[in-house]
């Protein structure tokens, strides 16, 4: 209560001339949850937000129903990776169009803007120029540092990751989820460690309270999410295929999309994989309602994450551990500190076929009531360590660093920046 009153006396010596702007692109699956879970969780801490999204956002309506939210739509934006290049363009574009006036009319001068997810590069960086012309402060919460493929064909590829690493640079906060994201910054972007904030993926929990372990003569595992190469599918299509082949009874359902079209061509491979032997292999090829997700979980005894080039964090891993299920999977990216701390899962020792049917193995050898029990201990942990309430303090935190009297957000833009104790720019 005493973390409130001090927020409140601050946004109240700041005459509410400033305000905090959740600026997403993203409408659906788990980035649009990750927007909705946060955005709640700041309202919860007692602090005001303005949220700038799709109109097709998934969680639109409930964004608009809490009071201390206020929602600006932009156009809706597509996913579908369906649609030819003339049509995805013009949409795309009005889509793009949209969010920029949508920044240039809302955001105020000394406006906190904290931008999640964003457009694929150098398109993005648009909303970063929009935010600097009205002067806002601009925090950045990098959920992947080192993009999962880079977009534009090799001739352009200069375009694309420096105008990622202009948007990095021009950011006054870039939040990374674990210390394996601020590496990959300070390696990959050469990014001053001192505007670096790690703060922890918040986890999605289903509120089933602990889903009982599935009967079945099987080990049944689950590769969940968007479906791309760098998640490895095809490692684990090859792995469970060569287990069923040995006699071992471990059947692997896969459930997820395509959500663009660069991964349009890999998946076309694995869907033939799956073809030459498909009997132990299940595949529900669609987005999953949240409403289906708990039934979902409940037929599976753990989740299978073998992936491979990867620097940042993954949302299916705390989704799993935070409604108790054990996760398998290499050390990729923040994923090696998560399975170190939690306790809730078990490693694949690199991202080979062979490797994952081995790490399969030892888990099909323990059984259901053994990775129950990893499942139970993760869940613990990443509730207590990795919840929503933490993140949102250590959010409000960040956003308190740049709250100022009104004198000073009316001070010529020339006038020096002020430094605090953490060595952040406010």
């Amino acid at each position: 209560m005493k973390s409130l009153n001090l927020w409140a006396d601050k946004t109240r010596r700041a005459d509410m001339r400033q305000r905090i702007i959740v600026h997403t692109p993203e409408p659906v699956s788990s980035p649009a949850l990750y927007v909705h879970e946060l955005t709640r969780a700041l309202t919860q801490e007692g602090i005001p937000v303005h949220v700038v999204c799709p109109k097709n956002h998934q969680a639109l309506d409930a964004l608009k129903a809490n009071p201390l939210i206020t929602v600006h739509p932009t156009a809706a934006r597509s996913l579908d990776p369906r649609y030819g290049l003339i049509r995805k363009t013009l949409t795309n574009s009005w889509f793009l169009l949209s969010c920029c006036a949508v920044i240039l009319r809302e955001t105020r001068r000394g406006d906190i803007i904290h931008f999640q997810y964003n457009l694929h590069f150098p398109f993005g960086s648009l909303f970063f120029v929009c935010a600097r012309l009205q002067r806002a402060m601009i925090v950045f919460t990098v959920h992947d540092p080192v993009p999962h493929k880079w977009m534009m064909p090799k001739w352009l590829r200069w375009a694309e990751r420096g105008a990622l690493a202009w948007s990095y640079k021009t950011s006054n906060t870039l939040i990374v989820h674990s210390e394996a994201g601020r590496r990959a910054l300070e390696q990959h972007f050469q990014q001053d460690a001192a505007k670096i904030k790690v703060i922890v993926h918040g986890p999605y929990e289903l509120g089933a309270g602990h889903i009982s372990m599935p009967r079945s003569e099987y080990l049944e595992v689950l590769l969940f999410g968007a479906l791309r190469e760098n998640k490895g599918p095809h490692l684990a299509i090859g792995a469970v295929q060569q287990l069923h082949r040995e006699g071992f009874r471990v059947r692997l359902t896969i459930a997820g999309s395509v959500l663009n079209r660069k991964e349009q061509d890999y998946w076309t491979r694995c869907r033939e994989l799956i073809g030459n032997y498909p009997e132990p292999i299940r595949l529900i090829e669609k987005f999953i309602p949240d409403v289906q997700l708990p039934e979902l979980f409940g037929r599976c005894h753990c989740f299978l994450l073998p992936y491979t080039q990867f620097s940042s964090d993954s949302g299916v891993a705390f989704m799993a551990l935070a409604n108790g299920r054990a996760i398998i999977s290499t050390r990729s990216g923040g994923l090696e500190w998560l399975l170190e701390a939690s306790g809730g899962g078990m490693t694949i020792e690199e991202p080979t076929v062979e490797a994952v049917a081995a790490a399969l193995r030892t888990a099909a050898s323990l059984g259901p009531e053994y990775l129950d029990q990893m499942g139970i201990a993760g869940r613990a942990w990443v509730l207590e360590e990795c919840g929503w309430p933490k993140v949102a303090r250590e959010t409000r935190r960040l956003y308190e660093h740049y709250l100022k009297p009104i004198e000073e957000i009316n001070l010529p833009v020339a006038v020096e920046s002020r430094m605090t104790d953490e060595g952040q720019k406010v």
